[in-house]
């Protein structure tokens, strides 16, 4: 396993985010996060990328295994420029070698001025800087948090391609269901602490938790009727 996550446990005050979770992502899964606003999709996202600690569980990877993070609203460093913020964090021979890369995923994104102090930004404008961010980092896997937030059509089939064609795992939120129909092959839907596991894209998942909502009413009514 690529990325394993045991016993997951995550409470919000007196609510339960997770509850005793396990997750197991393999080479080549591309998994979309699905659930109810305030399910604690992006609370998982951040412990999964290892940004936060569970209650009480613990996440792991193989040796080497590299992850890249792209939260949904990102943190800044005021005072750097925008292609510094891109490049901040780096080693500086990774930078050097990989500023023409830099500059060149800021203007996929639509981010022109790259000497703009990142603090002048809108907030959609820092998120697209995060994500040129997400993908310079060299990863295996990617955790991406609402990647689809304040894109253009061009600029969402642009990372739609990118991900299909990416080697590595995704793990992601989006609330853009045709994103989630053409890139994903597993869907983790979170539901009051439990995740519910779905080995298909968007379309087949709505199909498989019909079937399953129609066995528990059938269970449901027998049990009734005994």
């Amino acid at each position: 396993m690529i990325l394993t996550a045991e016993h997951l446990v995550k409470n919000y005050g007196l609510k339960p985010l997770l509850a005793d979770v396990n997750l197991f992502v393999d080479k080549g899964d591309k998994i979309g996060i699905i659930g109810l606003n305030g399910t604690g999709k992006s609370t998982f996202l951040r412990v999964l990328a290892m940004e936060e600690d569970a209650d009480s569980g613990n996440v792991s990877t193989d040796p080497g295994v590299r992850i890249s993070y792209l939260p949904q609203i990102p943190q800044i460093h005021p005072g750097l420029s925008v292609l510094e913020e891109t490049m901040h964090g780096f080693d500086p021979v990774f930078c050097e070698e990989n500023e023409y890369m830099a500059r060149a995923l800021l203007n996929r994104v639509g981010i022109t001025d790259m000497d703009a102090r990142i603090e002048t930004l809108s907030g959609g404008q820092r998120k697209r800087v995060a994500l040129a961010r997400a993908f310079l980092k060299p990863a295996d896997v990617l955790v991406l948090d609402e990647p689809t937030n304040h894109l253009d059509a061009d600029m969402i089939l642009w990372l739609e391609q990118r991900l299909i064609a990416y080697a590595g795992c995704v793990i992601m939120v989006t609330h853009d269901r045709y994103f989630l129909e053409n890139i994903v092959n597993r869907i983790v839907e979170l539901n009051h602490g439990k995740i519910y596991e779905y080995e298909a894209n968007y379309s087949r998942y709505l199909e498989m938790k019909q079937q399953r909502a129609d066995m528990a009413a059938a269970s449901e009514r027998k049990r009734q009727a005994l």
